[in-house]
């Protein structure tokens, strides 16, 4: 124990000459550094002097030191702010780039509004959607510079014209899906059988309705149907292109309802005609009994020309079974139209003609009691009525519907 207590006095007794030790040094620091010291200077031809102590001395220092520590926080600030100005700088342009972006949007949208406006006809009243407008509960619009309200303002008719995109597609959707639906082609099978007999009357006023009839008997020869199918394209067929179509978003919609609906042949294939015979059951121009009509028959003036009703390929140009002279056109997605009769054909196989082109001129070659056009319509090579093809084209056109006997 005496041993132990004896160690800790030593310790102390050596801490405590450290402890002087360090203050001796720097009291002895402190009196180089600050002792006092006697500024003499003449004026007035009298000598002054003016003495610090080391107590003057150790305030002059702490201000120098605060001085030079200003100084070096300004040269940071300087640093700051030079930053932050290039920041403001560049979002000034971002800004700027921005604004320029949200006009061309807004004009490209008023350019799409137009369009879908002309596609779907000035008579649709078609509703924009509620705007959301909602906006921050700390967001005040008179707190904003007058180009940031513009900008607020180009954001809002954005929306606006995003809404009336919105409703204007919904409206052209339905009327495409409508044109689809009276042309019959929204089917899974299509028969002929099914098809009731139809009375035409002419287009204009006259009385001889049974001049230029015929057509080929009960469809013709299976043999050159299979010849002719073999030259079809492959494209998707009505049914599996509508069932993609009801899960894509709407305006992917509309863009492949517009491209179907420009294939299907909705136009009449002449200009100046009256029908003679129309789709089904009818009585057989030559053989006096009840036979299957698988078109319409047109009657115009002589020599009349045949024009393509949309855009398709050739894929028969010349004879062609009871047809005689004939065209068949493939408009894609399982789509044909068949054209008999013909005197002359003015296209030839393999060729793209567009909608109005002129593709051969009426006659009277073939299974024909007089000139005139055997127009049919075909769905993976099945006949179709073509009356409803003409009556979906004037509902997307708005036009009259021809009137028909029995309709």
């Amino acid at each position: 124990m005496k041993g132990t207590h004896s160690v800790k006095n030593k310790l102390l007794v050596i801490g405590a000459k450290f402890a002087l030790f360090i203050i001796n040094a720097l009291t002895a620091i402190y009196r180089i550094l600050f002792a006092k010291r006697t500024i003499l200077f003449v004026t007035k031809q009298k000598i002054r002097s003016l003495t610090f102590g080391p107590i003057s001395q150790a305030c002059i220092m702490l201000f120098v030191i605060w001085v030079f520590d200003l100084f070096m926080q300004s040269l940071r600030y300087d640093q700051v702010v030079n930053a932050k100005s290039d920041e403001i700088d560049e979002l000034r342009s971002v800004s700027a780039y921005f604004k320029e972006e949200f006009e061309n949007v807004n004009e490209k949208l008023q350019k799409v509004n137009e369009y879908l406006v002309i596609l779907g006809g000035s008579s649709q009243n078609a509703k924009a959607i509620e705007e959301d407008n909602a906006q921050p509960k700390n967001f005040k619009e008179e707190d904003l510079s007058r180009k940031d309200k513009n900008t607020l303002n180009e954001i809002r008719n954005a929306k606006r014209q995003f809404a009336t995109i919105h409703s204007i597609a919904e409206e052209r959707i339905k009327k495409l899906e409508g044109v689809i639906t009276i042309a019959g082609l929204n089917i899974k099978k299509a028969s002929p059988k099914k098809a009731k007999p139809v009375k035409e009357i002419s287009l204009n006023d006259k009385k001889d309705l049974f001049r230029g009839r015929g057509g080929p008997l009960d469809g013709g020869s299976s043999i050159d149907d299979a010849l002719v199918s073999t030259k079809l394209s492959d494209e998707d067929f009505i049914e599996s292109r509508l069932e993609k179509v009801a899960f894509i978003s709407e305006i992917d919609r509309l863009m492949v309802l517009e491209k179907l609906v420009s294939a299907i042949p909705l136009s009449r294939p002449m200009k100046n005609y009256y029908v003679s015979s129309g789709f089904g059951k009818r009585v057989d121009p030559i053989t006096g009994r009840k036979a299957m009509h698988q078109g319409l028959d047109f009657v115009g003036v002589t020599h009349e020309k045949i024009i393509s009703p949309s855009r398709g390929k050739v894929v028969l140009a010349g004879k062609f079974s009871d047809y005689g002279n004939a065209v068949v056109i493939d408009h894609g997605y399982g789509i044909t139209t068949r054209y008999g009769h013909l005197f002359a054909v003015t296209v030839k196989p393999g060729q793209i003609v567009k909608k109005g082109d002129v593709i051969a001129m009426q006659g009277s070659t073939g299974r024909s009691t007089g000139p005139h056009l055997h127009y049919e319509v075909r769905y993976k090579n099945i006949p179709l009525n073509p009356r409803k093809f003409l009556e979906a084209g004037d509902s997307l056109s708005s036009k009259k519907t021809v009137n028909y006997a029995d309709s």
